[in-house]
């Protein structure tokens, strides 16, 4: 596993499962970087700690900021390149001569960043910018569905954003807790109950999906499957 940049929501799925932690451990283990860019930031650290709620969790990210567990990228190249992207991004599907909404700047400034670098391993649970990358044509389906119209898609913008995210690989943060549970970080965790190793993965699991994660139960049960052999 080598560096990675991280989006917000698998932050806060970590977060909120009292898992950031296992970054700590992780990063030992590696020799690349683990970094966030200034926009995620923001939505993790910065706002939160204007308000009452979500302030602990922002403690949390800013700890891990301040040990250099995660590194901070902010520079104004990979900010101009993500504002046109996001542009690219939310132009390539339109429904009634209207451009379909599809990403936010976070998620795309994170892209942005892991191209300039040449991380390109991105740790990302929302799905929609996941399936943008590895599979539009089951996007533009489900787009579809969702908003009960024909959607019309724009090839050129979607050949041109596929063009700069082709060497791009998404990480979950369910694959990040399963690798952590393959190293044995969470053995602490393994306690006197029937079938332990399996409750143990399955909560981790079903912790990140039920806080954002997009995997499904099926993905989870193969998951497990393949785990405990």
């Amino acid at each position: 596993m080598n560096g990675m940049m991280f989006d917000a929501g698998p932050l806060i799925s970590l977060t909120t499962n009292n898992l950031l932690w296992i970054l700590k451990a992780l990063k030992k283990e590696t020799r690349g970087e683990f970094s966030i860019v200034s926009s995620v930031k923001r939505e993790l650290v910065d706002h939160p700690l204007e308000t009452k709620k979500f302030k602990f969790e922002a403690l949390q990210v800013e700890r891990l900021i301040e040990q250099g567990v995660l590194k901070l990228i902010d520079r104004p190249e990979y900010k101009s390149r993500a504002l046109a992207l996001l542009d690219l991004a939310n132009k390539i599907f339109w429904a009634q001569k209207n451009p379909i909404m599809l990403v936010q700047l976070g998620e795309i400034e994170t892209i942005a960043a892991a191209v300039g670098l040449e991380t390109n391993r991105i740790v990302m649970d929302e799905r929609i910018t996941r399936s943008l990358i590895e599979a539009p044509d089951q996007l533009q389906e489900m787009m579809s569905r969702r908003l009960h119209t024909k959607l019309h898609v724009d090839t050129g913008r979607l050949d041109e954003f596929r063009a700069f995210t082709r060497h791009i690989e998404i990480i979950r943060s369910a694959e990040l807790v399963t690798i952590a549970y393959e190293k044995g970080l969470l053995d602490e965790y393994i306690v006197n109950v029937p079938n332990a190793k399996k409750e143990l993965l399955e909560s981790v699991l079903w912790g990140v999906k039920l806080n954002g994660c997009s995997i499904s139960e099926e993905e989870i049960n193969s998951l497990v499957r393949m785990e405990l052999k």
